[in-house]
This record gives C-alpha cells, sequence and structure tokens, in this order.
C-alpha cells in the first residue's frame, strides 16, 4: 500500500516532465538593410507579416541604412523584400537561435541578396 502512494506522485511527476510544451522557443532576428541603398522605397515581410515599410539610404562609412530588430519563433520562416515596388527576393530559412539578415541591393544588376549570420553585423 505505502509502495502504491509513493509511486502515484511518482508517476505523476514523469508524466508532466515528459509532457511536451505547446510554447514555442523565442529568439532574436534581426534585419540590416545594408549596402547600396539610395533613396530606395524597401519593405521587408517576414511570413507575410510587415517588418519594414520606409525609404532609406546607406550611410557610405558604415555601409548599413537602417536596423530592425524583433522576436521570432523558432522554426521555418520566409523573409521577403520588395525594393522600389519592381525588385522582389523571397527566401526561406530555419531558426534555431538568434540569427541576424544582411539585405544588400545591386542597382546594376537589379538584385538583392541576403547575408545569414548568426551574430549581429559589426559596422565601424
Amino acid at each position: 500500500m505505502k509502495k502504491t502512494i509513493l509511486s502515484i506522485p511518482l508517476v505523476l511527476l514523469l508524466m508532466a516532465g515528459c509532457r511536451k510544451s505547446n510554447n514555442p522557443t523565442v529568439f532574436d532576428l534581426g534585419v540590416d538593410i545594408q549596402s547600396s541603398f539610395e533613396n530606395d522605397k524597401v519593405q521587408v515581410f517576414i511570413d507575410n507579416q510587415p517588418l519594414l515599410n520606409t525609404e532609406v539610404t546607406t550611410n557610405h562609412t558604415l555601409s548599413l541604412a537602417t536596423s530592425i530588430s524583433t522576436a521570432n519563433t523558432e522554426g521555418n520562416h520566409t523573409i521577403k523584400v520588395i525594393v522600389n515596388n519592381t525588385v522582389v527576393k523571397t527566401e526561406s530559412f530555419t531558426q534555431k537561435a538568434d540569427l541576424y539578415i544582411g539585405v544588400n541591393f545591386s542597382k546594376q544588376n537589379n538584385a538583392v541578396s541576403l547575408i545569414y549570420a548568426g551574430h549581429p553585423f559589426a559596422y565601424d
């Protein structure tokens, strides 16, 4: 009888420890609008949710126009960048930790490129 009484709390504790959490892990997501922007309208969407919608110009000394930081859940996501309502870049990414994305623009090629890093970008 004593064994049964003692084992009930132990079983309940074990079940509570094994239960999967429904709360997703949240990490930092930084998006830096970096090089070659000059009075360009930039829109950034994460999973179709607007993150940025503004006109930007890159500070050529820093190679940075603007930086946005938000919280994002662990898992698969999509980033969509639109420059001047004509150039569109969409990519999928997986977030497993803090993540930082650099957005660069080539007017010559009319193309957007993305750089992914596990740490914030350094600007001098």
